[in-house]
């Protein structure tokens, strides 16, 4: 029956039909090994949308005149929603150096094989699934709409893709991901390769053993999981940790081996003559190589806007110097290239350099590939012995060279033909990054209204960030949406006069002045008691509260940096009272809170510390302690009203809340705190 079928989808191959997608019989190095059709009771793990996966099965083959990915997917359908899923068959590939071959789609229902493999069924076209990014990359998606599936039809598919990118010179690079968070009931990886090549092999978090055997010169690898238990994703989970079992398999020697192959790419030299003519002018402005190394960035980063054009070859190097500058637009490797060839003319040593958005502080712990890197920069370094990591695609940055911010994460991969391995461009150094102090005023009676003037500086990120953001919006937006957060503790709150923005580009620092009116601030409390409510707005959206405190995963806290708030309140009268000072610690992390009275005075003072990128999971427990310090962001002061003017109250008068957190996620968290220490 099964050679029927193959027939017939030979028969089904229009003449001349285009040769990147076919319909051909399944190839005879794929083994077809039979799987369990029936759904086991625990199955639950391996159930989503409706649909119960059963198998995945990938091979892939390095034996033959070209890289061939083999994949055979069979999933039970549960529901009519399942049906919906199930039903649509879709691959993408790359036609510039791939191919797809379809072996068969088909619907297993009772006795039945009902096969819907037909090259005239395909829809063939370009999603471009990246284009809202600014990416176009030329993927081709081959979908097919399977027509009457049913609950209970088993659906299976089987297609592979030959082919790789040609800048890889023919090396192998992959991952097997054994996926705990979305499992199978079973899953199976195999790999062909010629003994004589050597395919390193790295295993994480211990997938499945490893069986080989060798058949005529090719050893045959083979891994298989059953019964793979379902985890959890974690909230703050640090993004470059891989959490499931996986294997990385690369051909690549070392980084030294990559450095010298995309090295090549990035020479450039040929500039336009308009250009030549641009960077001249900016030597002839800027003597030292520090200045002309800023100077050329913002240079770059202004005239070449963000589009990233990966087609062909484009996915991994960079375009010719007079195509990018002529077409006013790159991506990350275009902007490198152009960056590079123009400090050379300036006499600076550039270079480009790999790196990663996602996994870079874990780059290190990997196989060397070039499939780990995401993203590409340039590392600039000048004769003091000090090397800076600049990025050509970001919005314009201000600064000196050694103020400029560098966004870089973990580890990189300088392009030089010397380079035998990875460099760090970071430190986990806290950038003081944002500093916000208020100064109150209030009035001798209930009615008389508050002044509020609210002081921001802006430093590193930040400041680039509030920058362009006010230069693409406008201040009026930037300032509506201060006065809108602080509406929701003063509805009446008004502006009195407009922002000032002060800007000292060369330290890269930006400040803005607000002032504010405050009508009626005085709530009325008990008897003759009023009080007020002031909410910072600073701290709370720096960290997140856990759900829990048992966790296996080590908690996220973004870039080391830290946040200043200084509050000083100007009172009517004396004012009496005690102050207090809090410190709350951790490894990584460190809140430190104050409160003086002094006369007419009070002031409150916080500030956080992020020293880590993330901090072990043994410590969550300390860590949403300080992340519920963090959200006590509401300080309410109590008086008393009498003979018309506001006067102090004796004992207890203020106190804060959490508005931030909100009042049933802290009693949810204070109960997860009880069921812990009980279950120890």
């Amino acid at each position: 029956m099964l050679e029927d079928l193959n027939a017939k989808r030979e028969e089904t191959q229009p003449a001349g039909s285009p040769s990147v997608v076919r319909c051909v019989p399944v190839p005879a190095w794929v083994e077809e090994e039979p799987y369990s059709l029936q759904t086991p009771e625990a199955a639950d793990n391996c159930v989503a949308n409706g649909v119960c996966r059963l198998l995945h099965d990938t091979q892939v083959n390095l034996s033959g005149p070209e890289h061939a990915w083999h994949c055979r997917w069979a999933q039970r359908v549960l529901t009519r929603t399942g049906a919906e899923h199930a039903a649509h068959f879709m691959v993408e590939f790359n036609p510039a150096h791939q191919r797809l071959d379809v072996h068969f789609i088909r619907v297993l229902r009772s006795t039945e094989r009902l096969d819907h493999t037909r090259y005239d069924a395909f829809q063939t076209f370009r999603r471009e699934t990246n284009l809202e990014r600014l990416a176009l990359d030329g993927r081709i998606t081959v979908s097919l709409l399977i027509p009457d599936v049913r609950v209970d039809d088993i659906i299976e598919t089987s297609v592979t893709v030959y082919g790789a990118n040609p800048v890889l010179g023919g090396r192998y690079e992959g991952w097997m991901v054994f996926d705990s968070f979305h499992p199978w009931i079973e899953m199976r990886h195999r790999l062909l390769r010629p003994v004589e090549r050597e395919i390193s092999i790295k295993d994480f978090n211990l997938p499945p053993v490893r069986s080989t055997a060798v058949e005529d010169g090719v050893e045959v690898s083979r891994w298989r999981a059953i019964g793979l238990k379902r985890r959890e994703a974690a909230a703050f989970a640090p993004p470059w940790v891989l959490l499931v079992p996986a294997l990385q398999f690369s051909e690549f020697t070392g980084w030294n081996e990559i450095a010298r192959l995309f090295a090549p790419h990035y020479q450039g030299t040929e500039l336009p003559g308009d250009l030549v003519e641009e960077i001249d002018r900016l030597a002839a402005l800027h003597n030292e190589p520090a200045e002309r190394a800023a100077e050329w960035l913002r240079f770059v980063q202004r005239k070449l806007r963000y589009f990233a054009l990966a087609l062909g070859e484009g996915g991994m190097v960079p375009r010719r110097l007079e195509t990018i500058w002529r077409s006013g637009f790159g991506d990350c490797k275009d902007a490198a290239q152009l960056y590079i060839a123009g400090a050379r003319r300036l006499g600076l040593d550039a270079c480009a350099a790999l790196t990663s958005t996602t996994h870079g502080l874990a780059l290190a712990d990997f196989l060397p590939m070039p499939r780990l890197f995401n993203h590409c920069i340039v590392r600039l370094r000048l004769d003091n012995g000090l090397s800076y990591w600049l990025d050509p695609t970001m919005q314009t940055q201000s600064g000196r060279l050694e103020n400029i911010f560098q966004p870089h994460v973990g580890w990189a991969l300088p392009l030089t033909v010397d380079t035998d391995r990875l460099e760090r461009p970071d430190a986990a150094v806290p950038l003081h990054y944002l500093n916000c102090e208020e100064e109150m005023r209030f009035g001798p009676k209930r009615r008389s209204p508050a002044e509020l003037r609210r002081h921001i500086d802006y430093s590193y990120w930040a400041a680039d960030s509030v920058r362009n953001r006010i230069a693409n919006e406008g201040t009026t937006v930037y300032a509506n949406e201060m006065l809108k957060d602080l509406k929701a503790t003063w509805p009446a709150i008004l502006e009195a006069k407009p922002v000032e923005i002060h800007d000292d580009q060369e330290k890269n620092c930006l400040t803005a002045v607000f002032a504010y009116e405050i009508p009626d601030c005085w709530d009325p409390d008990e008897g003759d008691r009023v009080a007020f409510k002031f909410a910072d707005t600073t701290f709370v959206r720096e960290l997140g509260l856990l759900n829990g405190t048992q966790r296996q995963e080590d908690v996220y806290l973004s870039r080391p940096r830290k946040v200043t708030r200084y509050l000083r309140m100007n009172m009517p009268c004396g004012w009496s009272g005690v102050g207090w000072s809090h410190e709350e610690r951790t490894l990584g992390l460190s809140l430190v809170s104050k409160l003086d009275v002094d006369g007419r005075t009070i002031s409150h003072s916080k500030e956080l510390v992020v020293d880590a990128w993330a901090i072990p999971a043994a410590k969550a427990a300390a860590y949403n302690r300080i992340v519920l310090k963090l959200h006590e962001n509401l300080l309410t002061i109590r008086a008393r009203e009498r003979l018309g003017k506001l006067r102090p109250l004796e004992g207890r008068q203020w106190h804060f809340a959490f508005p931030g957190v909100g009042t049933a996620l802290v009693v949810f968290w204070l109960i997860m705190m009880l069921l812990n220490a009980l279950s120890r």
